[in-house]
Formats: C-alpha cells, structure tokens, sequence
C-alpha cells in the first residue's frame, strides 16, 4: 500500500468489503456491479475504485472488471469479519432486530478495536456457554430493555 497514505477510510473498506462479495458470487466484477452493491453512481464508484488501484488494492483497467490484490482481499477479509461478528452480537445477545442490527454493524466495523471486538466475542460466547443461566440472564436483560420503554424484537 501507498505509505503516504496507509489509513483506509470507512469508505475505501466499504469498497472492499462489497468487491470481494461481489466476487463470490460473480465471475467478474465490474464498475457497475459495484455501483450497484453500494448504491452508488458509477462515476462516483470509478473515483474510489481508481484510489484503491493506485493504493495496490485491486487491479483494474479502464473498461475491464476489477479485481482485489493479495493486500485488498485481505483487508476486505477482515473487514467483512468484523462486520459478522458486530452483526452477530447485536442480533443475538444485545437482541437488535436484524435491519438494526446490520446497519450497526456496518458503522461500527471500522472503528472498533481489536481489542474491543475481542472482548464482545469472549462476552457473547461466555452468555452462550451460560446454558439455562445464560437463557435466565437473557430474559433478564429482554425485561430491563421492555422496562426501559426501548422496542424489541424477539
């Protein structure tokens, strides 16, 4: 990667994150399929895609289909890691509907820390491994929410 500019913004991972999906289920990746993925206009998808090249993200030819690096899948990778583990303990222990729960996920994958992520798989893991007093204090946590007046979703 570029070392003038290492951070990757919540945007490029976004980029990233949608081309490899987009590459499991395609055999070639184009402009507009990515465009289309993220809800933007090709002209704007083009802009981001170009950055990502010049980083040694993804290789892409004006008109051909794009394709992640060794590095850009790897980011990608971990990004859509993040991205299922955050969705998955906001639907499942913190009982978030899954729209919420999605576009949560999708905001909170870039940010958080290793550390953080890793503290909320050992908690999420520690209330599945509870058994019936992980099932109690669950019931627990649904009640304070429904007290608390916050709509939930079974």
């Amino acid at each position: 990667m570029d070392e003038s500019s290492p951070r990757l913004t919540a945007t490029m991972e976004d980029y990233l994150e949608g081309i490899f999906l987009l590459s499991r289920d395609r055999r070639v990746v184009r402009m507009r399929d990515i465009a289309g993925h993220l809800g933007v206009t090709p002209s704007t998808a083009t802009t981001t895609v170009q950055t990502l090249a010049k980083r040694g993200l993804i290789a892409h030819e004006k008109y051909e289909d794009v394709v992640l690096t060794d590095q850009g899948r790897a980011i990608a990778e971990e990004v859509l890691r993040r991205h299922e583990e955050l969705r998955s303990f906001l639907e499942e222990v913190l009982l978030l509907d899954p729209d919420t729960a999605e576009e949560d996920a999708c905001r909170l994958e870039h940010g958080i820390s290793e550390v953080t992520l890793d503290r909320l798989r050992h908690f999420a893991s520690a209330i599945r491994g509870c058994g019936n007093a992980g099932a109690g204090c669950m019931r627990r946590f649904r009640q304070q929410v429904q007290t608390a007046g916050v709509t939930m979703e079974p």
